[in-house]
């Protein structure tokens, strides 16, 4: 089970479950399809306010859409961050799942990524 935490002045808002998607229309959504949060430059909206990052906590793999048509499997990983429009894993940039920001130079741009709890 991969958990998601969205933390905003000491509050923390949780999502669990099998997988969760960052689609190519900026939304993020849990197993059934269902709308959890959708980011903007402001960040990850969330029942109705505007969190910088969430946190997604568990053994998991991430599944990338590249840009080109690519798809790759990675991970494990037992955390990885979202934000900025990037995912991270222990500070470093796993690759940018925001085409509202700017592309940055050597960092993986993906149409959509999803978080695993096994690898498929």
């Amino acid at each position: 089970m991969i958990s998601l935490s969205f933390t905003l002045s000491g509050t923390t808002v949780y999502a669990r479950g099998a997988f969760f998607r960052i689609c190519a229309d900026q939304t993020l959504r849990g197993p059934d399809g269902s709308l959890v949060a959708t980011y903007s430059v402001h960040g990850w909206r969330l029942a109705g306010r505007n969190y910088r990052e969430f946190e997604a906590v568990g053994s998991m793999f991430l599944r990338a859409q590249h840009v080109d048509g690519r798809s790759e499997v990675m991970g494990p990983y037992a955390l990885v961050r979202a934000g900025d429009g990037m995912l991270f894993e222990q500070g470093r940039v796993l690759g940018r799942y925001c085409t509202i920001r700017a592309a940055i130079p050597g960092v993986e741009e993906w149409s959509e990524v999803t978080f695993l709890n096994q690898r498929d």
